[in-house]
């Protein structure tokens, strides 16, 4: 197995933050970038088999108003937004925290629950760091990646938690992985990193699909 993943499945069983913060190898930033799209496109097939398309995404609605502003939305807005907010706290530092709960007015959607939980949560770590109890860095590894996960849910117009509860694993199980990754990469490369890789990612999803369009 190449280094890389050893390194992201070591992180995975027990996350650990970098000493200090080195600049990840362009060889190993394509490796993680083509190990997220080889998980991402069997889970999308399985996905549409499973009849997962009764669900209405607002980008197809975005699109047809203006496909080019989705695709700079999805590759500039997204990433300099999402991973201030759900990484940037890994760090455990009580400033990166305070960011992440002002910054997390922009998740506010009909899906308001979900920001509230996540406030929720960040004050947690707050109180825990406030009292000198380190909270587990696993905990809140995993945590920050079930929060992006679920965040992303808001995607689909129709889609209701009550209703549609035991969908949820299917729906977000890629944004999950994808967090796992950009958590990785944002305690050993730093926030910048993950804001590049992020982009990049949503690039490589978005572009060709937005380029092909027709309606």
């Amino acid at each position: 197995m190449l280094p890389i993943f050893q390194d992201f499945l070591s992180f995975l069983k027990d996350p650990k933050q970098a000493i200090s913060y080195t600049q990840i190898s362009p060889k190993d930033f394509i490796l993680l970038l083509f190990g997220a799209l080889i998980f991402i496109i069997p889970s999308a097939l399985l996905m549409d088999l499973a009849g997962l398309d009764q669900f209405d995404s607002i980008l197809e609605d975005l699109m047809k108003d203006n496909k080019w502003l989705v695709a700079v939305l999805g590759v500039f807005l997204a990433p300099i937004l999402e991973e201030p907010i759900f990484r940037l706290h890994l760090n455990l530092k009580k400033s990166s925290i305070w960011w992440g709960i002002g910054l997390s007015v922009f998740l506010i959607s009909e899906q308001w629950y979900l920001a509230l939980g996540f406030v929720a949560y960040l004050i947690y770590l707050l109180v825990r760091i406030s009292n000198n109890e380190i909270p587990d860095l696993k905990f809140v590894v995993y945590s920050s990646a079930v929060f992006f996960g679920l965040v992303h849910l808001g995607n689909y117009s129709n889609f209701n938690f009550a209703a549609h509860f035991y969908w949820i694993p299917f729906l977000v199980g890629i944004q999950f992985f994808v967090g796992l990754i950009l958590s990785f990469i944002r305690l050993n490369h730093g926030i910048r990193t993950a804001v590049l890789f992020h982009g990049v990612y949503n690039a490589v999803l978005i572009i060709p699909y937005v380029y092909f369009y027709e309606g």
